[in-house]
């Protein structure tokens, strides 16, 4: 395939790619709010995970004696290789004979192509988020990619099981649970409380429908049956804990509904905007390097492109990028399998 410019110049495009790509951050793949974009001039990622744990306190000395020598945070540099990411579709014969003689419905569609393609890389990003999030690691088995990037976040952090299911309305004890899973996170963060509660509305369903959180609420010695979101929240505000946000996204992989964030999870993060949890790192991808993309001192991030073949006569639109979420310090995600 060559490149095509008959309709758009790469950079036009790559810039529209890029533009798309922010607002379906904003909009629609919401897990960037907790590892958000940044683009680096590399094929690799490097980061040193820990160093959030206790402060390590100085000593006091006497007058003209030596200064206590200090110890480095306990981080391990982590390094990998960042893995590509494309798609490409097909405008075919029959559809540019079409509109041969209509330029504009051709750029048109060839913008809408690009949506297309953008949104469908924006959307295995977004899975790879979840999976960060949730399990702490990414893990790749397709087109020939098999890798798995382990994190490392420590077992008391993950998978963890309360000893009363949520789904059991009349023994289970959400707020208790959350109380002690708290004191942990902050155990191992050097006192730093989680930000934000982040699961489905199956579970925060379960929640509000508990005896527990029913009884925290009674009013008058009357005990609702249900209570609403906006009292759930104002109970965990009581106890200085963060409202519950609900993410319930679905993407289809091979034609099949797929959650970005398992339905019986409950995971505690940081605050939107907090970069030590870390962030989703875009390379430089060969196209960028391209010279008729025209993107000197610009080359990380995704990119776009038209190609023409001759046999069959075609213009394929192609988005690729090289990407994927890393957690610089995983201990700051805690994973509850409550249903």
């Amino acid at each position: 395939m060559q490149i095509n410019t008959d309709y758009i110049q790469p950079a036009e495009l790559t810039g529209f790619a890029r533009e798309a790509l922010a607002d379906l951050e904003q909009n629609q793949f919401t897990l960037s709010a907790f590892l958000p974009s940044s683009p680096v001039d590399d094929l690799q990622y490097r980061f040193n995970r820990g160093g959030v744990g206790l402060a390590d306190a100085a000593t006091f000395r006497s007058y003209d004696a030596e200064a206590s020598i200090g110890r480095r945070p306990g981080t391990t540099r982590v390094t990998g290789d960042l893995p590509p990411v494309s798609r490409k579709i097909r405008l075919g014969e029959y559809d540019r004979l079409r509109q041969r003689k209509a330029d504009d419905s051709i750029r048109g569609g060839l913008f809408d192509d690009t949506v297309n393609m953008v949104t469908a890389v924006a959307a295995r990003l977004e899975l790879a988020r979840g999976s960060a999030l949730s399990a702490a690691q990414v893990s790749l088995n397709e087109d020939g990619v098999i890798a798995n990037v382990d994190f490392g976040r420590r077992a008391a952090h993950t998978g963890v099981a309360p000893a009363a299911l949520w789904s059991n309305s009349a023994t289970a004890t959400p707020i208790a649970d959350i109380i002690a899973w708290v004191t942990t996170y902050r155990k191992n963060n050097g006192g730093k409380t989680p930000g934000a509660f982040l699961t489905s509305q199956t579970v925060l369903s379960n929640i509000l429908r508990s005896q527990e959180v029913r009884g925290l609420a009674a009013a008058n010695g009357v005990t609702p049956s249900i209570i609403s979101p906006l009292v759930l929240n104002t109970i965990l505000q009581a106890y200085s804990l963060p409202p519950i946000v609900l993410n319930d996204a679905q993407i289809a992989v091979n034609g099949i509904a797929t959650r970005v964030i398992p339905e019986n999870n409950f995971l505690m993060l940081p605050s939107v905007g907090d970069t030590q949890l870390g962030g989703t790192l875009w390379g430089t991808t060969a196209e960028s390097l391209e010279e008729d993309y025209d993107l000197a001192g610009n080359e990380p991030g995704i990119v776009a492109g038209t190609y023409h073949t001759f046999d069959p006569v075609a213009v394929w639109t192609k988005a690729a990028a090289i990407a994927l979420p890393v957690l610089a310090n995983p201990d700051l995600t805690f994973q509850a399998v409550v249903i």
